[in-house]
């Protein structure tokens, strides 16, 4: 009888120690991996949308901020070289036009070529627009390399409009001076200062000066139709063959940076 006892009592406590401790075959096995969420987690926002540059409103003077549009402006060293063989050759290459070079391109040059590197006036070595210098016809390099010095286009140009004259100022804050009220111009002793005399034909600012050898130079500067750009446009006399060398230089209406 109590042997029967004895062997129920022994039988519970196997089955008990059974259920609460599992085998250690059990134990080993790998846990379970992470529940599932009871809600799902919302999207990733979105990206930011790029940055938009400011529109720049069309211009109805030339009076604002201007940057040099190197793929639409001519290249002066391509035109002054042409230039020169017109003058040492017998009218220049095939298809010359009245500027000496190809006659199929803004303001009767060549059509938009790429402009230096990386920009007007940090250039070559012989140049500001790189590339070396040759005497235009006979003349010696070191006029060709002041024609150059003379027509070489500013990388920007912030135009002012006054009564009497138009104050244009380069990115190095040098100050070009065009008086329109025909006061004779004395030559300036400053460096950072140049001024010409001009008038207005209409809307359009035409210059006359005198350049290297005594040469008739005149440029025009006028505003485009739509009002985003304007044209610099240089009619340079070209010695005795009488041809007259055009370089036009186009700028883009734009915001000024002063970060």
């Amino acid at each position: 009888m109590i042997s029967n006892k004895f062997r129920s009592t022994a039988c519970f406590a196997v089955l008990c120690c059974i259920c609460l401790f599992p085998s250690a075959r059990l134990m080993a096995q790998a846990p379970a991996g992470p529940l599932p969420p009871t809600h799902p987690l919302p999207p990733p926002p979105p990206a930011p949308p790029a940055k938009k540059k400011p529109e720049v409103e069309p211009r109805k003077t030339l009076a604002g901020y201007w940057k040099l549009n190197t793929q639409d402006s001519d290249d002066p060293q391509k035109k002054l070289e042409e230039a020169r063989q017109t003058r040492a050759g017998s009218g220049g290459g095939p298809g010359a036009g009245p500027s000496g070079g190809p006659g199929n391109g803004p303001g009767g040059g060549g059509g938009p070529v790429g402009i230096g590197f990386p920009y007007p006036g940090a250039g070559g070595g012989n140049g500001p627009w790189g590339g070396g210098g040759r005497g235009m016809g006979g003349d010696v390099s070191d006029t060709t390399e002041e024609m150059r010095e003379l027509v070489r286009a500013d990388f920007s140009q912030t135009i002012e409009l006054k009564d009497t004259e138009v104050d244009s100022f380069n990115d190095h804050a040098n100050k070009l001076v065009f008086y329109t009220d025909g006061r004779k111009i004395q030559k300036s002793k400053d460096d950072s200062l140049q001024q010409v005399s001009a008038h207005w034909n209409g809307s359009q600012l035409v210059t006359d000066e005198k350049g290297p050898r005594g040469r008739k130079i005149s440029r025009t500067l006028e505003l485009s139709p739509d009002g985003k750009q304007f044209y610099e446009t240089w009619h340079i006399e070209n010695g005795r063959s009488g041809s007259v060398i055009v370089i036009r230089y186009v700028y883009d209406a734009a915001i000024e940076d002063r970060r």
